[in-house]
């Protein structure tokens, strides 16, 4: 299980701000209890870089704190409560495979049962690139796999559809594969995946919200309030910014669309949304 929020935006240089915003309305972990760990992954340039937090990472974790520094278009934040693999590094969220950034909250039901299946389906080159014990590296690797099918692991320019297609794929799967193996309930399948340019998501048995944002303004972060003038450099590009964000724990609901059970929501370049049924998307 975890906590985990995505965002993709217009204008890498406020992503800052973006975080300063956020951290008022989405909490980076459950209200009762400390996560084992948190990670954070983000693109600058060509590089995809990872940040990650140890076992017993207290409370005081803020989204700022741990993301406050980073200029980027995109970002995946999670903070980990573990239920499959030991408390280390490489079972911490996001994963990261080449371009791609991926997390989960949640369990795959039965999967001591579907881990032989689930391996098998991968290639071998995504077999060997998993590192860690979790469920959820694994259903990234068949995440990847899928995509790997469609063509489209490398594609930069990869539309948003076919990312959330790629993602309902694994969710189908994984459920298919729980319920041949006797699990008694549908798993918990959030997955969130980018590569820095496109997100997409899916909603399943857990709770999952998405949120449209135009503008930070005012921005507490830069000093800048309502009646700041034109005239200063920063106006502009605080009132043009949009941004998408995904997030699973909220602690103010304003502003924030809950994403329908078995959905795939995915969100274009352009910041374009279309969410679909995870059984036709």
């Amino acid at each position: 299980m975890g906590a985990l929020l995505a965002v993709l935006q217009t204008d890498p240089n406020l992503l800052r701000c973006q975080v300063r915003r956020l951290e008022a309305h989405v909490a980076l972990r459950e209200p009762d209890r400390l996560p084992d760990a948190y990670g954070f992954g983000y693109y600058k340039g060509n590089d995809v870089l990872l940040g990650k937090r140890p076992s017993g990472a207290p409370a005081t974790f803020t989204l700022t704190q741990l993301a406050g520094a980073i200029d980027s278009e995109a970002l995946l934040a999670h903070a980990r409560y573990a239920t499959v693999g030991a408390q280390k590094d490489e079972n911490t969220h996001p994963f990261r495979f080449r371009r791609w950034l991926f997390a989960h909250d949640g369990t795959v039901e039965a999967f001591t049962e579907v881990k032989p299946r689930l391996v098998e389906a991968l290639p071998d080159f995504l077999r060997r690139n998993v590192e860690g014990e979790t469920d959820s590296e694994l259903a990234f690797s068949l995440f990847l796999k899928h995509l790997r099918d469609a063509g489209h692991l490398d594609d930069l320019d990869v539309e948003a559809r076919v990312v959330g297609h790629a993602l309902a794929l694994t969710a189908r799967d994984l459920e298919t594969w729980s319920r041949e193996a006797g699990g008694g309930r549908p798993g918990a399948l959030n997955f969130v995946a980018t590569n820095g340019r496109v997100l997409a998501a899916t909603r399943r048995g857990r709770p999952l919200h998405y949120a449209l944002l135009e503008g930070i303004f005012p921005c507490p972060r830069c000093g800048l309030e309502l009646g700041a003038p034109e005239s200063d450099p920063r106006t502009r590009p605080h009132r043009q910014v949009k941004a998408v964000c995904f997030a699973t724990h909220l602690l103010q609901p304003n502003g924030f669309i809950e994403v329908p059970e078995a959905s795939v929501v995915s969100v274009s370049r352009s910041l374009q949304v279309s969410v679909s049924s995870l059984a036709s998307a």
